[in-house]
């Protein structure tokens, strides 16, 4: 299963680093095979990847942190999902924008 962490804190970020998170550190998505394959169709991890220069594919560990990072991944996002409407999109929007409010970090473990 594939996982989209987002700490919900700059502690939980940390105790995040060194795996040691308590309940309530993060709001997490799982990412199951058919709405990964589903995603990719989407072409949104490719332009994520391009645009910001990052590795989010399978068997990958890739992180979108920082306001400027996320601002532009929420863009691309809300972009493709206005024309798809996928739920998982709309979900990893709302991870974006609790990462943008926390100041912490988008966190794919793929």
């Amino acid at each position: 299963m594939k996982t989209i962490s987002v700490p919900l804190s700059r502690d939980a970020m940390h105790r995040m680093d060194l795996d040691e998170c308590i309940p309530g550190d993060l709001e997490e998505l799982s990412v199951s095979e058919e709405d990964f394959l589903a995603l990719s169709k989407t072409g949104v991890l490719e332009e994520i990847n391009s645009t910001l220069s990052k590795l989010i594919d399978e068997y990958e560990d890739e992180s979108i942190q920082g306001q400027t990072e996320l601002e532009s991944a929420l863009k691309i996002f809300q972009k493709l999902f206005a024309t798809t409407n996928s739920d998982t999109l709309r979900k990893i929007i709302h991870l974006n924008e609790m990462a943008m409010k926390y100041d912490t970090g988008m966190f794919f473990y793929f």
